[in-house]
């Protein structure tokens, strides 16, 4: 199911020099850099350009069994509803203040083999939100880069099936609500269900949804389409007990599957499950296919929380080895150093934040930080500011 190009590590040059093909990829990589600089920028412009807007369409249309009226309305509109379902699929903003702030694009990973690409965007927004993008590119007329669709790992599936998604919803016939269902000779009764409850969502009406979800019989409940829908809509409303138990019926019904690694690993962080959360960051970063800084850290974290310091040192080493400019890597460096009581390595981290992002690390800004200030009083630090102070 999950279709994402796995690139291999070494290229075969075939009748090019090697140089010829670093310059390529170098090519094609700086063109889709300059995508996300521009979505970065607020403009559209480059993505919308990159994008072949009838392939893309067909490749919505190709998932499910959909009536004219939604279709019609998806290809008279592409650009508009494109946009904004893209805007959708971030996580949502808990406060007016990561409502307000930017999500910035950060390009993480590329991979070319004869003219096809993979490129991996992570996208990072107010409140430690993040999501990560698997784009697969080709080089098109031109040699310009042209992005075909991409894995969502937040939303665990391909944007083209999200928008098909939300397409099913507009008018969810009882021929299209049969195409969700893995059981065979669903009935009428089930399908008109399936159906109205598809509609409360289209109209917004997530108190009815649940009215309706709740009276489903355990065998629609249990239907793959059926607990993916649930968990996305309970993650909406953030009703505590609502999440918990959706969270619970995707891990059982997809075990160990990445697809679902990202989401999963951030409610356990929220749940303070940290050792649930471990287990899919790993699992997740072992589908990115490379250390992740991002990934790095907030699994140093959860270890910090766990009292596991040396992990937690180490992973947080990791991530600012991954990823230098990181600079919450490396705040989470001097956190888990300072946590472990390792001074001097903490002294290490705050040199880092000092030459590398501008910060003055004096008492009186540590002060302010509860779980910093204790370096206030420790001879490492003492001697390290009057170095400082005396360079």
């Amino acid at each position: 199911m999950n279709r994402i190009v796995v690139f291999v590590a070494a290229f075969v040059a075939l009748a090019l020099p090697h140089a010829a093909i670093a310059q390529e990829t170098d090519d094609l990589r700086s063109q889709f850099q300059a995508v996300v600089d521009d979505l970065n920028a607020n403009s559209w412009s480059s993505f919308n350009d990159a994008v072949d807007e009838d392939a893309f369409v067909g490749r919505v249309f190709g998932y499910y069994v959909l009536e004219s009226e939604p279709k019609q309305y998806f290809a008279s509109s592409f650009r508009e509803q494109f946009q904004n379902s893209f805007l959708s699929a971030f996580p949502l903003a808990r406060t007016q203040n990561e409502a307000s702030g930017e999500i910035i694009g950060t390009l993480v990973a590329f991979q070319e083999d004869q003219g096809q690409a993979r490129a991996i965007v992570r996208y990072a927004g107010e409140g430690f939100r993040y999501s990560y993008h698997s784009y697969d590119l080709i080089r098109g007329r031109g040699g310009k880069v042209q992005i075909v669709d991409w894995w969502d790992y937040y939303q665990g599936k391909w944007f083209s099936q999200y928008i098909a998604d939300a397409l099913v919803r507009i008018l969810p016939t009882r021929q299209t609500v049969a195409g969700l269902l893995e059981m065979p000779n669903p009935g009428e009764g089930r399908l008109f269900q399936v159906g109205e409850l598809l509609k409360t969502l289209r109209d917004g009406n997530l108190g009815r949804y649940f009215e309706i979800y709740d009276g489903l019989e355990e065998a629609l409940r249990q239907e793959p389409f059926i607990v993916v829908l649930n968990f996305e809509s309970c993650r909406i409303v953030r009703d505590p007990g609502r999440l918990l138990a959706a969270t619970a019926q995707l891990a059982e019904t997809f075990p160990g599957d990445a697809r679902f690694s990202l989401p999963l690993a951030e409610f356990y962080i929220q749940a303070r499950r940290f050792e649930d959360a471990i287990a899919e960051l790993d699992r997740f970063e072992d589908a990115l296919g490379f250390e992740d800084g991002v990934v790095r850290l907030l699994k140093a974290t959860a270890e910090m929380a766990l009292g596991d310091f040396e992990n937690a040192q180490a992973d947080a080493l990791s991530a600012t080895e991954a990823e230098p400019d990181l600079e919450l890597a490396w705040w989470t460096l001097l956190r888990t150093r300072t946590a472990a009581e390792n001074y001097e390595g903490a002294t290490e981290a705050l040199s880092a934040l000092e030459d590398r992002f501008g910060h003055l690390l004096i008492p009186q800004k540590l002060r302010r930080d509860r779980f910093l200030r204790v370096l206030i009083d420790k001879q490492e630090y003492k001697d390290w500011r009057a170095a400082r102070d005396a360079a």
